[in-house]
């Protein structure tokens, strides 16, 4: 008994010492992470945050792309482009494997980057205009001038290279026929065998593949949901307890839960849920983080998921199967003051509606 706790402790030791290490780089890519989504060009708007049943819920399903790895892709994208351009180099060839979620978040963002890089190049014609202009200047004008100048000085740029997207059946979800760079290759392996010949895909081309799973910058973008649910808390004068989030990849909940506890030095707990009979697929980084930081691991059933997207529908919230795993763990529990983080809403309209009439 004592040796096993003895082996306990040493293991905790080395989890904080492992954590410890790696602290001004993740508090570095948190940050960039603000900086990259809440300037006044940013497409990543605060997400709002509903009450549903007496729970809270941050919807994230209400971003552009429909799910929370926009956040992710939005600040991997920025931050890969900033060090090749660092490095002179203004190509940027990305592979990502993908099963829906994170290929349309890339797609997103790279719309994004295209109509932002259009604005741009218009105020920079504007300014050339006006700086050809002889007549007399109004102040206010060049004031904004000045400002638009200011403003692009964080701002991703346009993608100059290829997206290669391996991911099944893509072209039904998503619409991509403004984006000319982007490759899909439908790949008829499971999950594990796409990701290992996406992965040799890039290596042999030597393309960048975009890891969401052990990226700094993915923890950086996800972390800013743990900014928002912080600053709501103050401004709304509203005590939140406990923050349900799936726990499936492991960098979502472990980036929340890391800016909550670690930099707000917040007091609630954050509770991961899981649907049984999964298994977690995480990081060495999320592993560490969700040992140190993470309060409780929890299971629900199918039947619990489903019926917890049916009671989201009937509130007009619509979550995807993942997204509800964390609200049926909420419900499981009652707990009170609590929040739910509801990651995505991707569900076919068709799917929700055979779900909805089996529980009627």
């Amino acid at each position: 008994m004592g040796c096993a706790q003895s082996r306990q402790n040493e293991k905790s030791n080395m989890i904080s010492c492992e954590i410890k290490y790696l602290l001004p780089e993740l508090v570095q890519a948190i940050k960039l992470g603000q900086q990259c989504l809440y300037t006044e060009e940013s497409p990543i708007k605060l997400t709002p945050i509903k009450e549903i049943e007496g729970i809270y819920c941050k919807l994230e399903s209400l971003l552009p792309s429909g799910s929370v790895k926009m956040r992710a892709m939005y600040h991997m994208l920025y931050r890969l482009q900033q060090k090749k351009r660092h490095k002179g180099i203004e190509q940027l060839n990305l592979v990502i494997c993908s099963s829906g979620n994170a290929a349309m978040a890339c797609i997103e963002c790279l719309k994004l980057m295209k109509q932002e890089k259009k604005q741009e190049l218009q105020a920079e014609q504007t300014v050339s205009e006006f700086l050809q202009d002889d007549t007399p200047t109004d102040p206010g004008q060049s004031a904004l001038i000045k400002d638009q100048q200011l403003s692009s000085k964080i701002k991703p740029y346009e993608l100059l290279g290829q997206v290669f997207i391996f991911c099944k059946h893509l072209n039904e979800l998503h619409h991509f026929y403004d984006l000319p760079n982007v490759k899909v290759i439908n790949s008829q392996l499971n999950r594990s065998e796409t990701e290992i010949e996406a992965f040799k895909y890039a290596e042999d081309n030597g393309y960048d593949y975009l890891d969401l799973y052990n990226d700094v910058d993915v923890f950086g973008g996800y972390a800013t949901i743990g900014f928002e649910i912080d600053q709501w808390q103050v401004l709304t004068k509203t005590k939140i307890d406990y923050v349900f989030v799936t726990l499936k990849g492991g960098a979502l909940i472990a980036a929340i839960a890391f800016y909550l506890k670690y930099i707000a030095k917040n007091q609630l707990k954050v509770i991961g849920v899981m649907l049984y009979g999964s298994s977690r697929k995480e990081s060495t980084l999320c592993s560490q983080i969700i040992e140190g930081f993470i309060d409780e691991i929890m299971f629900v059933t199918t039947y619990e998921v489903e019926k917890a997207q049916c009671e989201l529908a009937k509130a007009e919230e619509i979550a995807e199967f993942n997204s509800a795993i964390a609200y049926a763990g909420c419900k499981k529990t009652q707990y009170k003051n609590s929040l739910v983080v509801l990651s995505g809403s991707n569900v076919p309209v068709s799917d929700l509606s055979k779900l909805i009439s089996k529980y009627e």
